[in-house]
């Protein structure tokens, strides 16, 4: 659908029969420049997968009875936050009108409505189980390279890789497209995971094993699992006890994963490479299958080179002394950043926005350290002209966040944003070290709400992994290029030392704010609290999230307050109170990194400093 133009007003009315007249005309001359330009496909009820001219890939679906732009793109997205992209490819319409189709730009759609346009508009592509079989009908539009890596694999950069791997020759880049009724072959570690779910299993490896006997003779080591080599490769055996599911006694436990959609497809196909038809109904002792490759390093065999080289890193990041000691963080700087804001709410759950209250929990840990501590406080954030908590229990939404570097930036690239954070933490951290301030005495915490398995409830806390931190990284570009933070020093590297003791004092600080909110009476993940990589789906790659990942000081951490999709941590998410026990949890895990007595026990007189 090309954007509708702009109403004109005109002060003399026009005669009825002009006016219609015009309307036809204009109809008529729209009309045919879309349909000669555009192919257009028939996904279901009232929804229409579309390809145009100018690479672009969208799905037109019909605004219902009562739907603003935030219930439509819930709806199609998943979330609101992509309500400004599809009011943007509609050329701003005031409000959404009953029975007319808008335009849903492909990237911001549901892996569903992904996989159901991507279907609709190239019929005779297939998955295979080692990747994806792009076929383009003859009747489409071109796409270049560069458009189909990023439709099916999220990055147009990874066009070099299909064109490597499709034996493309010539020395052009973007400019290459596939030609009508030409074919693409996407590897399957390249795919995005909606694609990736869709691939059929290897042909040489069994789909459906036999489920193992409940009596088999098992040895299992200290972490409860044995292991066993069949046609399938390596694996696991765990026995399932009593009260225990396959998702958490299995997936979230062994794996890592913990977001809901990852938890799920895991469960789902375990329970099928163990021939187990119900998850629902499963014995009492019986073992599963779990293939070592989808292990954590600590769950796989001794004699795995993963596991080596985790101990061994956990063997260096043990011998990281303990950070210097602080009377009343006397001395000490602390870089607070709440996560998401402006344009990107992060989780939304019924309403519920991610930026607003992890903003709120920060503004009340940066008041009690500054009311009660002699703590220097840096915020990379501010919601307005300043820093100010609200007493209520349900917070105003808003979108007016600021990423405090010079000049700041209103968040609208959610890349963007994580990314201007951590040069933000650098430039800080490198005018404080000209001060003559012991990095030992600068940490950095990220607040951010998850959205995991529904079962999986409190706080949790990523870490830098010491493996996962290695090379170079910066960000080119203007928007990159106008901040002076980013001029300062435009790339980032580690050596292996700084990047052991990073995460030795990363982990030392974590313990200290999770043993906090536990001694609050607050939930604490039951599974591996501490993290050190983000693990998605089976074929994707670990990694640290970028604003930790990136970050140079030394003790830096991302911190989960809670899971927005679990209603009971939800729930307790909009009370003031809650928001008010976590503030003071995470001041008392900086007292304690620092060698002090929780707040509570502390004389609140000395140090004591008036609200900034």
């Amino acid at each position: 659908m090309k954007k509708r133009a702009p109403l004109l007003r005109i002060g003399r009315p026009l005669s009825a029969t002009l006016v219609a007249a015009a309307a036809v005309c204009l109809a008529f001359f729209w009309a045919a420049k879309i349909f000669a330009s555009t192919l257009r496909v028939a996904v279901g009820e009232e929804m229409v997968a579309a390809l145009n001219d100018q690479q672009e890939i969208s799905l037109e679906a019909r605004a219902l009875q009562g739907e603003g732009i935030w219930a439509f793109s819930r709806r199609l997205t998943g979330d609101v936050k992509a309500a400004s992209a599809i009011t943007q490819a509609n050329g701003s319409p005031p409000r959404l009108e009953v029975g007319v189709r808008y335009k849903v730009p492909y990237a911001v759609l549901t892996d569903d409505y992904k996989i159901r346009v991507v279907r609709g508009l190239f019929p005779d592509s297939s998955p295979r189980f080692d990747g994806w079989h792009h076929v383009h009908p003859a009747d489409a539009p071109p796409l270049t390279l560069w458009r189909l890596a990023e439709i099916f694999t999220g990055k147009g950069e990874n066009f070099a890789i299909l064109r490597k791997h499709n034996n493309l020759l010539g020395e052009g880049a973007l400019e290459d497209s596939v030609v009508p009724g030409g074919t693409l072959f996407v590897p399957a570690e390249l795919l995005l995971p909606a694609y990736q779910g869709l691939l059929p299993p290897d042909p040489s490896i069994p789909a459906r094993l036999t489920p193992l006997p409940l009596d088999l003779d098992l040895k299992p080591g200290a972490n409860e699992l044995a292991y066993l080599q069949d046609a399938g490769g390596r694996y696991a055996i765990y026995r399932l006890k009593r009260g225990e599911a396959l998702y958490s006694a299995v997936v979230v436990r062994f794996t890592g994963r913990a977001f809901a959609e990852d938890v799920n497809a895991l469960a789902a196909e375990i329970a099928a490479k163990n021939g187990i038809p119900d998850v629902t109904d499963m014995a009492i002792g019986q073992p599963i299958r779990i293939p070592v490759d989808l292990l954590l390093p600590e769950y796989r065999p001794a004699d795995d080179p993963v596991r080596k080289e985790y101990e061994a890193t956990l063997v260096e990041v043990a011998q990281v002394p303990n950070p210097a000691k602080a009377t009343l963080l006397e001395g000490v700087t602390i870089i607070l950043d709440a996560g998401h804001g402006g344009d990107d709410p992060g989780v939304d759950f019924q309403g519920v926005w991610e930026s607003t209250y992890v903003y709120d929990v920060m503004v009340r840990t940066k008041i009690l350290l500054e009311q009660h501590t002699a703590a220097n406080v840096i915020t990379t954030t501010r919601d307005g002209k300043d820093h100010h908590s609200r007493d209520v229990d349900v917070l105003p939404r808003s979108r007016n966040h600021l990423v405090l570097t010079n000049p700041a930036y209103k968040i609208g690239d959610p890349k963007v944003a994580a990314n201007l954070r951590w040069y933000l933490a650098n430039s800080r951290l490198r005018e404080l070290v000209k001060k003559g301030v012991d990095p030992a005495k600068v940490v950095f915490v990220s607040l951010h709400a998850d959205s995991l398995h529904h079962s999986l409830r409190g706080a949790m806390a990523y870490v830098p992994s010491t493996v996962l931190t290695r090379g170079e990284f910066g960000k080119a570009g203007e928007v990159y290029q106008s901040r002076a933070e980013v001029r300062e020093r435009p790339s980032i590297s580690f050596s292996h030392q700084e990047r052991v003791r990073s995460e030795g004092l990363s982990r030392k600080l974590a313990e200290q704010i999770l043993r906090a909110v536990g001694k609050q009476g607050l939930a604490v993940h039951a599974q591996l609290p501490i993290r050190d990589r983000i693990v998605r789906c089976a074929r994707c790659h670990p990694f640290v999230p970028a604003v930790v990942r990136y970050n140079a000081v030394p003790a830096k951490l991302l911190l989960e307050i809670c899971n927005m999709n679990n209603a009971e941590d939800r729930r307790l998410l909009t009370t003031r109170g809650f928001r008010q026990n976590l503030a003071q949890s995470i001041v008392d895990g900086f007292l304690g990194y620092y060698g002090q007595s929780p707040l509570s026990q502390a004389k609140t007189a000395q140090g004591k400093r008036e609200p900034r």
